[in-house]
Formats: structure tokens, sequence, C-alpha cells
């Protein structure tokens, strides 16, 4: 998915969410559904460090060019930050509105991943990720070779 596709499917949930919500929820909901992405960032400096926002879109778009067989693991995906969102909730319902909108933006992933055949080339769960990380034959995400930024 691009930033794009989701800041479309953001605009569209918080329109259609927008009567039932506070002009600060709606915000929330918007921005939650496109900056759960944040975590691509923290995944292309863990592999490449580096960390230019333009070297990140092109080191995405590499992993997308060789997504069969990669394994990863993107934090703001997670049934852990998911559980913690939802917790947090009590306190604010603001909580609520961003799982919301993570929810959404997943939903999304989700039918691309499977569309795509590579549905569980994500970790879905810290925990799943740190357990399968330690069969050496799981593939984490492709280094990109010699010469690629320049």
């Amino acid at each position: 998915m691009t930033w794009r596709t989701h800041a479309a499917q953001g605009a569209i949930c918080a329109a259609i969410a927008s009567p039932y919500l506070t002009v600060r929820e709606t915000a929330a909901l918007f921005l939650s559904i496109v900056f759960i992405d944040v975590d691509h960032y923290f995944d292309f400096v863990a592999v490449c460090k580096r960390y230019s926002i333009r070297d990140m879109f092109r080191f995405h778009q590499y992993v997308w060019d060789h997504k069969y067989g990669v394994y990863g693991i993107n934090v703001f995906h997670t049934f852990e930050v998911f559980g913690a969102l939802f917790l947090l909730g009590w306190a604010d319902r603001i909580f609520w509105v961003a799982l919301a909108g993570f929810l959404a933006h997943m939903a999304l992933d989700l039918i691309s991943l499977w569309r795509n055949g590579i549905l569980f080339n994500r970790a879905f769960s810290i925990i799943e990720y740190v357990i399968r990380k330690r069969n050496p034959a799981t593939k984490g995400y492709p280094v990109p070779e010699e010469g690629f930024w320049e």
C-alpha cells in the first residue's frame, strides 16, 4: 500500500465517521490510518542504517519487488500495540478512535497481502516474530545490493 492509498482511506473513513466523532477524534482517526506506517521507517533504519525518507520509500519498493520469502515485522501493526491502544482507551476515548484507524488500515493491508499471496510475510505479533526469527531458514528483509543507493 502506498501512503496516498492510506491517505485516501483515512479521508474516506474520517468523512464517514465525522458525524459521530468530535473534530479531535475525526483528526485522530485520519492520522492513525496514515501514520501507523511510521514503523516502516524503523524497519528501514534497522536494516539499511540510513535515515533519508526518500531512501525509505526506495527501500520499501525494493522489499515489495522481493516480497516472496520475506518475513518482517511492523511494530505498530501488531496485536500488542492494538491491545495497548484498547487498554488506553479506558483512560481516553481518543485511543479507541486511534485503534479503529489502525484496524481500518490493517484491514486494507491484509487484503493487499492476501491478494499478493504474502499474507504471512508480516508478523502479527511481536512474540510471533521473536519465535519465528529463531528459525535460521526464516528470511528477514532483503538488504539492497552494493550500489543500490547511488
